[in-house]
């Protein structure tokens, strides 16, 4: 069985309303589809995203040079391959671009893996779990306080029992006030995470979470700078909350890294970012073995799959505004039912895009 061509396809989507955290304002998504075709008439489709840079260079990389690396090979060799990529594109970076191209090649791959072998993606990677729970996750600092409170109040009702919010205000002050407002509404029985984007220093990060921590939060995500291990780690030892990180992390060993540095309690990688499935495994392994849990970033439709594959996961992230289905990339709205999601039952990923919808945002 072998590869017989990659096509990639890049798309450029709308928001239908922007979303602001202390770190970006978004007001597109970008997105490359990835299709892999074989000679035994089984294809896989993968799929990478960006907030709103960066996917076309990726693309152009998966054209010029990873493609012809990988037509001709056995997609079953996922391993083999995913080793070929990173060991061609090493040089240029271990990160960024590099592992962002690779992603969506993988992806394709165990698409492939899972119709050969009829399983959906969650089953053929180890199936640990029936369902997972879904935290509600929303980029909302622009937000005012008496409309944060009526999203949080629509998240209740739709039967959420777990809240992101975003933090970076100018004041300390009306972050803890716009926590309160939260936390108000929300109750004591739902978890409450805060995420600053990586708006902080470590003795600022260390100053605010003293202060916050009225409010019980799950965790505080990305607090600094993510390739500043040390101060993570000096806010690990002194933050009375729990600190998580990987939404900027690349690979194992930038992982490895924070774990082995004590920097760390809740490991958060990227499916996109770490370059696939295949990689994204081996963290979750890693975290494992330092008895740590996994709480993905983002790509929902992947990471109800991972998740469900592995023991030591709690919950997905829910994006809203950037689902597969928000965007209208595909059809299918993503079976959240009280705070929890079951993966597709469908050989793969089970993932089908839409693309008579998509192709109205196509870019050559």
């Amino acid at each position: 069985m072998k590869i017989t061509s990659a096509e990639f396809e890049y798309y450029r989507i709308p928001l239908a309303e922007k979303l602001v955290s202390a770190k970006f304002t978004l007001t597109h998504r970008e997105m490359v589809k990835v299709d892999i075709a074989t000679d035994a008439g089984v294809n896989g489709v993968g799929w990478f995203m960006t907030p709103g840079v960066g996917a076309a260079a990726a693309m152009k990389l998966c054209q010029d040079s990873l493609a012809p690396a990988i037509i001709g090979q056995d997609p079953r060799n996922h391993e083999m391959i995913w080793d070929r990529l990173w060991s061609l594109c090493h040089f240029a970076g271990p990160g960024g671009l590099t592992p962002l191209a690779i992603s969506g090649i993988d992806i394709a791959l165990w698409d492939i893996k899972g119709k050969l072998a009829g399983e959906p993606l969650y089953r053929l990677l180890g199936g640990a779990k029936a369902e997972v729970g879904v935290y509600a996750s929303n980029v909302n600092l622009h937000l005012e306080k008496d409309r944060l409170i009526e999203q949080a109040e629509t998240h209740l009702a739709a039967g959420y029992r777990a809240f992101k919010m975003k933090l970076g205000r100018p004041t300390p002050e009306e972050d803890l006030d716009r926590c309160r407002a939260v936390r108000s509404v929300i109750g004591s029985e739902c978890d409450l995470m805060i995420d600053a984007n990586q708006k902080w220093r470590s003795g600022e990060a260390v100053q605010r979470m003293a202060m916050l921590a009225e409010v019980k939060p799950l965790f505080i995500e990305e607090p600094i700078l993510s390739d500043d291990i040390a101060g993570h780690a000096r806010l690990r030892g002194q933050s009375p909350v729990p600190v998580a990180v990987g939404e900027q992390l690349c690979n194992k060993y930038e992982f490895w890294n924070y774990i082995r540095d004590d920097a760390v309690d809740y490991v958060q990688p990227c499916v996109w970012k770490v370059g696939g499935i295949t990689e994204w495994m081996k963290i979750a392994a890693i975290a494992q073995t330092a008895n740590l849990i996994v709480s993905p970033h983002g790509a929902l439709e992947l990471s109800v799959h991972l998740a469900a594959a592995i023991p030591n996961s709690e919950r997905i992230e829910h994006i809203f505004g950037v689902t597969l289905f928000s965007l209208g990339a595909t059809t299918v709205e993503p079976p959240i039912v009280n705070g929890a999601m079951k993966p597709a039952e469908t050989p793969g990923h089970g993932v089908l895009l839409d693309g008579p919808a998509l192709e109205r945002y196509k870019v050559d």
